[in-house]
C-alpha cells in the first residue's frame, strides 16, 4: 500500500510539473489577407500539432523554451517560425503563406502512406488539382486523368462505352485505385466507375506511376491513383454544364 501511495504521489507531482511547464501559441493563417482554413500546425521534431479552423485560427499548447512552429497547407509553401516562449504564457504568431506555384511544397500521402512533402518523396507523385479540371473542362475523373503524363484513359467497348485507365501501358486491372488512401480491392476498379466520379467532389488526385504492391496491395503493379475527396464543410449543391461542337456539326452538351 505504501508503494502504491508513493507511485500515485510521484505521478501527481509529474502531472503538476508538466502543466506548469506548458505555454500556449495562438494565431491566424492567411493568404493575401484571406484566411487559410484547416492548415496543419505542428512543432518541428515532435508529436504536438493541431489544425486551423475554417477562419484560419489555431491554438497549440507546447512546452516552454525554444521551439520551431511549422505550418503546412495544400497549394502553399510550408513556413517555419522559431520562437522562445516562457512557461504559463500565451504568444500570438500569425502566418502569411505564399502560394506554391511549382507544387514542390505540396504534402502528398501516396508515396509512403504518410504525409510527406512532395520534393522529399522517394517516388514521383503527380498531383491533379481542381484548377486543372476547370482549365480542361473535365467533368469526371476519367476526363481529368488524360492530362497526366504516363496515364491514358481509353474506351474499350463501343457498345457499353466503358473506359479503362492505363498506367505505363498496362491494363486497368494492374492499377490500384484508392479513395482517400483506402484501397478499392477489385480487379475491375480501373475499368468501371471512373467516369461516374464527378470532379466537383475531388480535392486532388495523386498519381504514382510505379509499383506499390507492398503498400497498397497486389493490384498496384503499374501504379496507384489516389482520389482525395473534399471535406464536407457544410451542405451545398453545384450544377455545371459544358457545351461543345464536334467537327463543326455535332452538338455535345453535358450537365453535371
Amino acid at each position: 500500500m505504501k508503494h502504491l501511495f508513493l507511485l500515485l504521489s510521484l505521478f501527481a507531482i509529474s502531472v503538476v510539473m508538466a502543466q506548469d511547464n506548458q505555454a500556449t501559441i495562438s494565431g491566424t493563417i492567411t493568404f493575401k489577407e484571406n484566411p487559410v482554413p484547416f492548415a496543419s500546425v505542428f512543432a518541428k521534431g515532435g508529436t504536438l500539432g493541431t489544425s486551423a479552423d475554417i477562419d484560419g485560427k489555431f491554438t497549440l499548447n507546447v512546452p516552454s523554451g525554444a521551439i520551431a512552429i511549422v505550418v503546412q497547407s495544400q497549394g502553399f509553401r510550408s513556413q517555419t517560425k522559431q520562437i522562445t516562449i516562457e512557461a504559463k504564457s500565451t504568444v500570438e504568431i500569425n502566418f502569411s503563406l505564399v502560394e506554391d506555384m511549382l507544387g514542390l511544397e505540396e504534402v502528398v500521402v501516396s508515396a509512403t502512406r504518410n504525409r510527406i512533402i512532395k520534393k522529399e518523396a522517394p517516388v514521383i507523385v503527380n498531383v491533379l488539382s481542381p484548377k486543372l479540371f476547370t482549365a480542361t473542362q473535365s467533368i469526371s475523373l476519367a476526363d481529368g486523368l488524360n492530362y497526366t503524363s504516363g496515364v491514358r484513359v481509353e474506351t474499350n467497348c463501343q457498345n457499353c462505352g466503358f473506359t479503362q485507365v492505363r498506367l505505363n501501358g498496362l491494363e486497368g486491372q494492374y492499377t490500384q485505385i484508392l479513395v482517400n488512401s483506402r484501397p478499392v480491392f477489385s480487379a475491375l476498379n480501373g475499368v468501371y466507375g471512373l467516369e461516374q466520379i464527378p470532379v466537383s467532389i475531388i480535392e486532388r488526385v495523386e498519381v504514382v506511376r510505379s509499383g506499390g504492391s507492398a503498400l497498397f496491395g497486389s493490384n498496384a503493379i503499374a501504379g496507384t491513383i489516389n482520389v482525395i475527396t473534399k471535406e464536407p464543410i457544410n451542405d451545398s449543391w453545384e450544377i455545371s454544364s459544358n457545351f461543345g461542337i464536334i467537327d463543326g456539326k455535332t452538338l455535345d452538351r453535358n450537365v453535371n
